[in-house]
C-alpha cells in the first residue's frame, strides 16, 4: 500500500489511488451529475456545484480502496495514540464531489459536528495559471491544514489520484485558482465517516 503519515499535531495520512478506479468514478460522476442532489448547504465552501454521490459510491471500482485505506488510517490511530484496538465498522455520514472553477474556494474550516474523520481525493486538475510576482506567493488551487497552534499552515499540491485522510476536527481550506482555459475544473471527492458506534 502506498501511503504516507504526516503528524501537524493531528495525523493526516496519504494514499493514493490506482488510476483505472478515479476514472471509473468520473465517468460515473458525469452520467449522473445533473441528476444528483446539491450537497451545498451543509458545505463551507463557495463553490457552486457540489453533488452528493453517497447514493453510488459502493457500486464504483474505487470503494473497496478506500475501505483498505479507513482501514490502514484506524489501525495507525491506534500504533501512534496506544488506544484500544480499532474497528473496522465505519458509517458514511455523508459523500459529496465538488467542481471547483477559477475564482472559487473552500475557507479555512472544520467538520465540527462530526465525530470521526473526513477525506479528500482529487479527481481532475485543471492548468493553473502561475502569475505571482514570488514562488512562495503561489499556493493556487492548493489544500491547507492549519497546524495544531493556529499559526501556520501546511499546503498540499493536489495530484490526481492522491488520497488524504484526517481528524474532522482538523482545520482545512482550499484556495481559489484562475485556470488557463475556460471552464476547467478541479474535481474532488469527499466524505465524513465515524464509528459506528459513535452514530447517535
Amino acid at each position: 500500500m502506498n501511503q504516507k503519515t504526516y503528524v501537524f499535531g493531528k495525523i493526516l495520512k496519504k494514499y493514493q489511488v490506482p488510476l483505472d478506479e478515479v476514472d471509473d468514478l468520473n465517468v460515473r460522476y458525469e452520467k449522473r451529475k445533473q441528476n444528483l442532489e446539491w450537497a451545498g448547504k451543509k458545505l463551507a465552501g463557495r463553490i457552486e456545484s457540489e453533488k452528493q454521490i453517497l447514493e453510488f459510491l459502493g457500486e464504483t471500482k474505487i470503494w473497496p480502496t478506500l475501505q483498505n485505506h479507513i482501514k490502514d488510517y484506524l489501525i495507525s490511530l491506534n500504533n501512534f495514540q496506544l488506544s484500544s484496538d480499532p474497528s473496522p465498522n465505519v458509517k458514511l455520514t455523508n459523500c459529496w464531489i465538488n467542481d471547483m472553477v477559477s475564482h472559487e474556494y473552500n475557507p479555512p474550516h472544520t467538520h465540527y459536528d462530526l465525530k470521526g474523520w473526513s477525506c479528500v481525493l482529487f479527481l481532475k486538475i485543471p492548468e493553473i495559471i502561475n502569475d505571482a510576482t514570488s514562488n512562495h506567493k503561489f499556493r493556487d488551487g492548493q489544500l491547507g491544514f492549519t497546524n495544531i497552534y493556529g499559526i501556520g499552515v501546511e499546503w498540499i499540491e493536489p495530484k490526481i489520484g492522491d488520497y488524504y485522510i484526517f481528524e474532522a476536527s482538523h482545520q482545512h481550506c482550499v484556495m481559489p485558482f484562475k485556470s488557463a482555459k475556460k471552464g476547467d475544473v478541479r474535481r474532488s471527492m469527499s466524505f465524513n465517516f465515524c464509528l459506528e458506534e459513535d452514530v447517535k
